[in-house]
């Protein structure tokens, strides 16, 4: 009996301080990219769907820090990143269209930065697309 007690205040010591234990979680790092065509350099106006988006572009990025995909119908890119990092961001948009007589047109647009993830924060970065050939 002695043995059975002591074992259930061992079970019921272990259960209290799996209960008030916390684990902490690492804060993760939120990245949302808007891109945006622009003639000017400065304006904003034409959001670009379907704009192929690569981040971490160097071979020496860990896997972790490495991404791509497409940006949403609002031109809008996001990921969740494990690990703070300064990472340079690559996007391409590349259409071809046929206008109103059947006439196949080009939109051929670039764009670059570099966004810097911080701990348990959302970052929010705009990348501006220029035309290009």
């Amino acid at each position: 009996m002695k043995k059975f007690a002591i074992a259930c205040y061992a079970l019921l010591a272990v259960g209290l301080m799996m209960l008030f234990a916390q684990c902490e979680k690492e804060p993760v790092c939120d990245m949302v990219l808007h891109v945006h065509k622009t003639t000017t350099g400065i304006d904003t106006a034409d959001a670009l769907p379907n704009c192929f988006i690569r981040v971490g572009l160097e071979d020496n990025y860990a896997d972790f820090a490495k991404t791509e995909g497409y940006t949403d119908v609002n031109g809008v890119f996001s990921h969740t990143f494990q690990y703070e990092a300064l990472l340079d961001v690559e996007a391409v948009y590349d259409s071809t269209y046929l206008d109103e007589n059947e006439m196949a047109h080009r939109d051929y647009f670039v764009g670059s930065g570099r966004v810097k993830l911080e701990p348990g924060e959302t970052v929010e970065q705009y990348i501006l697309m220029t035309a290009a050939q």
